[in-house]
């Protein structure tokens, strides 16, 4: 954080803006420090709780979420589905720098999983953990508790709740999953209220078009971000699946599986992405030149075939055809 950051948050403490009280974890551990705005007689009707940190953990970056208080050392039992921040300084799509103003908005009411609790009458607060590259370390887990002030509470209701699915397996938000570069990658997303579910591509480095996530590199990071519309019953949901690119996988397609003996017969000259194919016969009997094959007596050809990588795009081809040849 800059020296005018911190300068300014102490002055705030001084002048009553924000809260007194410094967030931070035990001496032992690896520690973060966060100031923020009061956390209590919080508007019931919602609001939003400012701050920033002066210290941040670097082994990984945060979670913030408005939770119930947990018991003893295990971790909040519920957690609001969609109040939440993913604090990281590596950065990336749907996370928020740990250097510059956090905003978290929160609610008397919160639901997760399915289990609606009323922060008037239930403790709720502020929980900080590691993210999910150091789940099971609980060295920065950190409950602050915020109180309500009395009054009419917003009503709020359930958000939807969202699946969406990658060739058929379900994605977790906030959970990197790996995409290739222009491989086959179908979406599916759902809607347990039956409302549509807007689907967009918040990186140019990936596309996302009926139903069809394409990644335009091998290397970087994309997001995919659903919303839904609010029904009678749910309230909108919205979040992100982060993916992380790798180099896509050439492929020689359309490769005869036969030939006659004494007839040539034309392989691929291209590569699914393009790079030109050198092709090598490991048998006697069958000739390559360029990207033509005959074979002199019935057998099975094998055919080396080899392209070059591209950084940052696709990997280097190295196989093996078998051909027979009759």
């Amino acid at each position: 954080m800059s020296l005018q950051r911190t300068r300014a948050i102490a002055l705030a403490l001084a002048l009553g803006i924000i809260s007194s009280t410094f967030l931070t974890t035990p001496a032992n551990a690896e520690t973060f420090a966060f100031a923020s705005s009061p956390l209590t007689n919080l508007d019931s009707a919602g609001s939003t709780v400012n701050g920033g940190f002066t210290k941040f953990p670097a082994k990984a970056g945060l979670y913030i979420q408005q939770c119930i208080a947990p018991v003893g050392t295990a971790r909040p039992a519920t957690c609001s589905d969609t109040i939440q921040l993913w604090v990281t300084a590596a950065g990336g799509p749907g996370t928020t720098s740990p250097t510059g103003p956090i905003a978290l908005k929160v609610a008397s009411s919160i639901t997760g999983k399915g289990t609606t609790v009323d922060c008037t009458t239930t403790q709720c607060g502020l929980f900080f953990r590691f993210d999910h590259t150091a789940p099971t370390d609980t060295s920065e887990d950190k409950f602050y508790p915020m109180t309500f002030a009395k009054g009419a509470a917003a009503v709020v209701l359930a958000a939807d709740e969202i699946t969406v699915t990658l060739n058929g397996m379900t994605l977790v938000r906030n959970v990197p999953s790996n995409l290739a570069y222009r491989a086959d990658a179908t979406i599916v997303a759902t809607a347990k209220s039956g409302a549509a579910v807007t689907l967009t591509s918040l990186t140019p480095d990936c596309t996302y078009s009926n139903g069809i996530f394409t990644a335009l590199k091998g290397v970087g990071q994309c997001a995919l971000a659903y919303s839904t519309q609010a029904t009678a019953t749910t309230a909108a949901a919205s979040g992100n699946f982060p993916f992380i690119l790798v180099p896509g996988t050439q492929k020689v397609v359309r490769v005869p599986t036969s030939l006659k003996k004494g007839s040539p017969k034309t392989l691929p000259s291209e590569t699914n992405f393009g790079t030109p194919v050198t092709y090598k016969s490991t048998v006697k009997a069958c000739r390559i030149e360029e990207n033509i094959i005959q074979s002199s007596k019935a057998t099975t050809c094998l055919i080396q075939a080899t392209a070059p990588a591209k950084e940052g795009m696709w990997k280097a081809l190295f196989v093996t055809l078998k051909i027979r040849a009759q």
